[in-house]
This record gives C-alpha cells, sequence and structure tokens, in this order.
C-alpha cells in the first residue's frame, strides 16, 4: 500500500514550481509563467529537494538537467497537474464549480438589460478580481442546490422558498405607460385617452407566474390602466381591441421606442431610458404593480464575501433609482 502521510506533507507550491521549471528546463521561464522571480523558482525546487531527499536537478554551467529521478517525478507530476486542470474546467464550463474569484448572476431579461447592464461596470470597477458572468432569462435558477449561479434578480411574487433569502429590491411597484418621444411632437397626446389613437402594446406572463396572475383581480394591464386614467369604466376597457403581445418587457420596450405604441412596465426599469430621452412617459398614471424585483440567493451562501459585496452594491443602486422617479412628460 502506498505511504499517504508522504502526500499529505509534500509542498504542492513547490512541486508546482518544479514541474513548470522541468517543462521548460529553465527557472527563468518558470518564473514567467507562475509570476515570481527566478530566485523563489529556485528556494521552491531547494525546499523540495530537502524535503523528498532526491537532487531533481543538476546544475550545469549553462542550464539544467533532469536527474532520473527528477525526470520520473517531472512526467508524473505533469500528468497529475494536467488531469487536475482538465476536470476544474469540466466542472466550471458544466456550472457545478463557479471559483473563488468568479460570480455568475441570473437575471430577468427585461431588469438586466435596463438596469443591471448599465450599471455593472461600477460593480466591477469596485472588485475588479471579480469575474463576473451574467446570464438573462425567466427561468428560475437553482440557487439552492449548486446549479452554477450564486445570485438572482427575480421580478415575481416572492415566494422562493425556505432555503433562499429574497428581498425586494423597490418597495412598491408602479406600473406605467411608455412610448417614443417622436409621438409627443405630434400633439396627439393632450389627455390619457389619446393612448386609443395607438397600438397598446402588451407582455406575455411567464410560465412560472402564471398560477399567480390566475389569483389577481379580473382587471389587468391596459384595462387596469384606461380605468385608473378615467378614460373608461371597467367593462368598457376590458373590450378595448390591444396591440401585438411580447414575450418579454424589454421587447414591448424596443417596439415602443420605435414609435409602435405603447407599452406597460415597471417603471423602476425605464427610468434611465426616460432619463436619457429614448423613451417618454406622457401622463403621471400608473397602477400598483402585483410583483415586485427581488434579489435572491442561497440562506446557506449569505456569508461568502462576493455575494455580500453584490448584495450591498445592488440594495445601493436600487436605493439611487428611487431617489429619481421620473415625471410625465407633458407634450
Amino acid at each position: 500500500m502506498p505511504d499517504r502521510r508522504r502526500l499529505s506533507t509534500l509542498p504542492l507550491g513547490a512541486l508546482r514550481a518544479f514541474e513548470t521549471a522541468a517543462r521548460h528546463n529553465s527557472f527563468k521561464a518558470a518564473a514567467g509563467e507562475l509570476g515570481v522571480t527566478p530566485a523563489a523558482i529556485s528556494h521552491q525546487i531547494k525546499g523540495l529537494e530537502e524535503h523528498l531527499g532526491l537532487t531533481l536537478f543538476e546544475r550545469l554551467n549553462r542550464g539544467l538537467r533532469l536527474t532520473p529521478g527528477g525526470a520520473r517525478l517531472a512526467e508524473a507530476a505533469g500528468d497529475a497537474f494536467a488531469r487536475l486542470e482538465e476536470v476544474l474546467g469540466e466542472l466550471e464550463a458544466g456550472g457545478q464549480m463557479a471559483g473563488a474569484a468568479t460570480l455568475t448572476i441570473s437575471a430577468a431579461p427585461t431588469i438586466a438589460a435596463k438596469w443591471l447592464v448599465p450599471r455593472l461596470h461600477r460593480f466591477q470597477a469596485l472588485y475588479p478580481a471579480i469575474d463576473l458572468r451574467l446570464q438573462a432569462g425567466d427561468a428560475l435558477a437553482d440557487l439552492a442546490g449548486g446549479g452554477g449561479v450564486d445570485v438572482a434578480l427575480r421580478y415575481g411574487p416572492g415566494d422562493y422558498g425556505s432555503e433562499l433569502h429574497a428581498e425586494k429590491l423597490w418597495p412598491e411597484g408602479v406600473i406605467v405607460a411608455v412610448c417614443a418621444p417622436s409621438l409627443l411632437a405630434t400633439g396627439s397626446l393632450q389627455k390619457p385617452a389619446d393612448v386609443l389613437r395607438h397600438s397598446l402594446l402588451r407582455v406575455a406572463v411567464p410560465a412560472t407566474r402564471q398560477q399567480v396572475s390566475r389569483g389577481l383581480a379580473d382587471l389587468a394591464g391596459w384595462p387596469a390602466w384606461l380605468v385608473a386614467a378615467g378614460v373608461m369604466e371597467a367593462e368598457a376597457a376590458k373590450k378595448v381591441p390591444l396591440g401585438p403581445l411580447f414575450g418579454t418587457s424589454q421587447l414591448a420596450l424596443e417596439a415602443a421606442a420605435m414609435g409602435r405604441g405603447f407599452a406597460l412596465v415597471p417603471r423602476m426599469v425605464v427610468t434611465d431610458d426616460i432619463a436619457a430621452g429614448r423613451l417618454a412617459q406622457p401622463f403621471a398614471v400608473g397602477i400598483p404593480d402585483v410583483f415586485a424585483y427581488w434579489l435572491v440567493y442561497a440562506d446557506s451562501r449569505a456569508n461568502e464575501s462576493r455575494i455580500r459585496a453584490f448584495a450591498r452594491w445592488v440594495r445601493e443602486e436600487a436605493r439611487e433609482t428611487a431617489t429619481y422617479t421620473p415625471s410625465a412628460t407633458r407634450p
């Protein structure tokens, strides 16, 4: 039986330095690959030789030469390190391991595109050593089961199970109607009822939230907005012809920005577009959002430094967004 105790005391850093020097047949080249000085490589290898009681290199006037024992150890170490790199790469590619410096974020498409991405460079500037990875989609990530995602930004009712920490990014949500600024220039938007001159764009409810949606009040979306705006009674509002149905709010917003009609969306995800003049909110009419945007991560990972840093940064960015509420843009 092999003596496992010998491996438990083996200095792996020195073994890595030796394997690299043996592969390059040079302390200087090994130092360049590992980001240390040639003297440090020489010191580590000398320590390894003393630990093993084995001469690994013959120091020649014009270079190095592996001893027979050193050649055997270099071959075995090279194979072992190559296999470790291969397995670690497979685990990372399969989402089973992210690495200590990696933070993988899953976000609903609209908040990812309209809110997170425009701000993410500020997090990267604060934490340049963190390797950020962003996934956008409505599918719920497996945060508690080791699915490769560290933290998520979701849009929904907030019931994510006892194993997950979920907190609202904004306490109260409001749905508003937005359109392209070019529609304002036509002079056709003098009162809320004038939205009926244009296509009323709709957004599909993702399958993960359909069950919750069935339990909501009968009035939702455009009928609710038209009633809140005083345009018509509830029964009449239900019968208003509606425009195309889009899979995400982001797609509806793109159509609205191109002048294809009005989109109903959570106000917080269009603050940047309104401020930049890409979209306009002609009327100060809003309806309560039955869903909210949530910051979600596994309770068991709450103390991990990467997750703490991202959660702290997201809360601050959310507070800053909440301080700016775009007033309706009058034509």
